[in-house]
């Protein structure tokens, strides 16, 4: 394909900056540049070369930068619409946030790396382009559209003056026999009886038409939902490119069924797919009122960032959980065993978009933090917990008071070396879990006190088994147990610090 042919017009009153960025344009065949040094000449200039971006320095003599930025977005100006990127000698947190505020839609460092500023060009010109593309698109559209109301007002206006001479002078069932005469009344008649079965075709046409572009966008919404398509800042799914993404800090959800293969191998193909679809329309919703994004899905699992942060992430889970719980009621009504669902939750910097190639293109997100998610995920069914969620969460959430939380351990995940802390929210568990899990805290939370101590760790036995002795389900406690024995017949190591490393998934 032929890259659109791109105009950049600098309004800088640096000659020498002008040949600067003249010479770093210069290899680019499909972009060509225009200079203006007089910033009071900009609008004639813009109306004489076009240009599908514009450089602006914010700092010229003869008017100020933020001024010609708002006089350039101002209502009636024909560079309104048109990239703006201007351009400073330093990087002024206030300036630049004002230069947004007035209407640019990019603020570089003069003079920037010759490959980012050609990257930043191309992507805000050909954004322009495609804006226009579609501007024309949506008149000839409209056009079409105001051609086709008229073609129809028009057979209205016939078959209305059709009726008031029938109404007049003939009667509805001679209809067919003037049609059948051979003369120019009967030519007529059968001319207006086919103008008639036109319109009705070419309406039903239209309908069909319609009804086709409205299914094929809930149908490509269903792939790429607006939210991510919007998370990514595009308006359309026809925008998408490969190779789209975001990068920021943002937490990330991973939940998976627990035991999902033992039980799909009492289930023929068509029963795990109703069984896997039901249960993600029942627990999908609410991800997206949480402010959540699903990335994937995996097999029964899903994948979900949350760029608003921790509490939307937690909030989303303790959910969701609650929605299993009420599944799970429906489940045994209907003769079902309950199903029991881990869910790990983490925050940190990650990159979202598109992957895979030019034909085939899925959501994914990348990222040690997104692997990291995953492994917390599969400590929830070590633990015996519902939910689990690293420090940093616990850390970003804006009130940790409003859940109920305990701490668990210390841990080194798989394919990692730095120890990370980990948490269970007992407010995604059934109230009965969560009631014996609080009666016990205080002698839990004892345990792990000397647990953590090299010369007390023997200690910590009695209260982790009077734990059990209150709650004999709490795997965490029968955890402990079972690491005191090793440690105790192995050998305390002289490090030992509490932390534990995990060699499997």
């Amino acid at each position: 394909m032929i890259p659109e042919p791109i105009t950049v017009l600098l309004i800088d009153d640096q000659p020498i900056i002008a040949e600067a960025v003249r010479r770093i344009l210069a290899p680019e065949s499909d972009i060509t540049f225009h200079y203006c040094s007089d910033p009071t000449l900009t609008i004639k200039t813009a109306k004489s070369c076009q240009p599908t971006v514009i450089l602006q320095d914010l700092v010229m003599p003869e008017m100020d930068g933020l001024l010609l930025v708002q006089f350039l977005r101002a209502k009636n100006a024909p560079t309104r619409n048109i990239p703006l990127i201007v351009l400073s000698s330093k990087e002024d947190p206030i300036i630049k946030a004002k230069a947004f505020e007035l209407g640019a839609n990019d603020y570089l460092v003069k003079l920037p790396d010759r490959m980012e500023l050609i990257a930043r060009i191309r992507y805000h010109s050909q954004a322009y382009i495609d804006s226009l593309r579609r501007q024309e698109a949506e008149a000839k559209l409209t056009a079409e559209n105001l051609h086709q109301a008229q073609y129809i007002e028009q057979v209205r206006k016939v078959t209305t003056a059709a009726a008031t001479v029938e109404k007049n002078a003939f009667e509805p069932e001679f209809l067919t026999e003037v049609s059948d005469r051979s003369d120019e009344l009967g030519q007529l008649a059968r001319v207006f009886t086919q103008m008639v079965n036109t319109v009705k075709l070419r309406e039903k046409e239209l309908q069909e038409t319609n009804i086709k572009l409205e299914q094929l966008l809930e149908s490509s919404a269903r792939f790429v939902p607006y939210e991510y398509l919007k998370f990514l800042r595009k308006q359309a799914i026809t925008e998408v490119k490969l190779g789209d993404h975001v990068s920021k800090t943002m937490a990330v959800m991973f939940s998976d069924i627990r035991s999902f293969t033992t039980m799909s191998e009492n289930m023929n193909p068509r029963e795990i797919f109703d069984f896997v679809n039901a249960y993600l329309q029942r627990v999908s919703p609410g991800i997206r009122n949480h402010n959540g994004v699903i990335v994937k899905f995996i097999g029964d699992g899903i994948m979900a960032i949350f760029p608003d942060g921790a509490d939307d992430a937690v909030a989303a889970g303790v959910h969701k959980q609650n929605q299993i719980l009420e599944y799970n009621l429906h489940r045994q009504k209907q003769g079902f065993p309950p199903i029991q669902v881990g869910l790990g939750i983490h925050l940190g910097h990650m990159m979202v978009g598109f992957v895979g190639e030019e034909n085939r293109m899925q959501a994914d997100a990348f990222s040690d933090n997104v692997n990291l998610t995953a492994r917390l995920e599969g400590l929830t069914k070590f633990y015996g917990v519902s939910m689990l969620i690293s420090q940093q969460v616990l850390e970003h959430i804006s009130d940790p008071e409003k859940y109920q939380i305990r701490f668990l351990d210390r841990v080194i995940v798989k394919g990692r070396h730095e120890s990370i802390g980990v948490y269970e929210v007992l407010d995604a568990e059934i109230n009965e879990v969560r009631e014996l899990k609080l009666k016990t805290q205080s002698d839990f939370e004892q345990g792990l006190a000397y647990y953590q101590n090299q010369e007390t760790l023997e200690k910590s036995k009695p209260y982790f088994e009077q734990v059990l002795t209150v709650n004999p389900n709490d795997k965490t406690a029968t955890l402990y147990l079972n690491r005191i024995k090793y440690l105790l017949e192995k050998g305390i190591p002289e490090t030992w610090n509490g932390v534990w490393e995990f060699t499997e998934k």
